[in-house]
């Protein structure tokens, strides 16, 4: 269909007919405007807020528990390692089945070695540490072990916290 069908149509078509055709155009139009921009506009506000809603009640969570966590962590945080620093790490580590090739003390610090290590076990062993024996861990570095899974620690400084 070209203008001039379409022009011929229009002037073909009575004036109850063309009044009818407007209208009925008008309110398509308007359809089409609600259907494709206003409601995808309103259902994404809604869901917007609805996020919105869910993550502050998350930030509230997080904030309310880790002042929680840190009042526990201050009253018993020093109670929980009891002995020297290489005691303990020789302790955690046969107990992860750790073996560590050498030890250093550097004032407050310790520095550890260990030739091969499984990366999991590692993990699970410096977890230990942090939660359960007030260690922290100041620097690490690692390097891709001889084995699948295994990591080579070069220098493992740890401290008290």
């Amino acid at each position: 269909m070209n203008l001039s069908s379409v022009k011929t149509w229009w002037q073909g078509l009575n004036l109850r007919e063309q009044r009818l055709v407007l209208v009925m155009g008008s309110t398509f139009s308007i359809f089409l405007l609600y259907s494709l921009l206003w409601q995808p506009l309103n259902e994404n506000l809604a869901n917007t807020k609805k996020k919105l809603a869910s993550r502050q009640a998350l930030l509230t969570w997080v904030t309310d528990n880790t002042t929680r966590y840190q009042s526990v962590k201050s009253t018993s945080g020093n109670q929980k390692s009891s002995g020297s620093l290489s005691s303990i790490i020789n302790r955690t580590a046969n107990q992860q089945q750790l073996t560590i090739t050498r030890m250093q003390p550097q004032g407050d610090n310790l520095q550890v070695w260990l030739d091969s290590a499984p990366f999991t076990q590692l993990l699970f062993w410096l977890e230990h540490l942090a939660n359960n024996e007030g260690l922290q861990v100041q620097a690490i570095d690692l390097t891709k072990g001889d084995n699948q899974g295994e990591v080579r620690i070069r220098r493992l400084q740890l401290t008290r916290q």
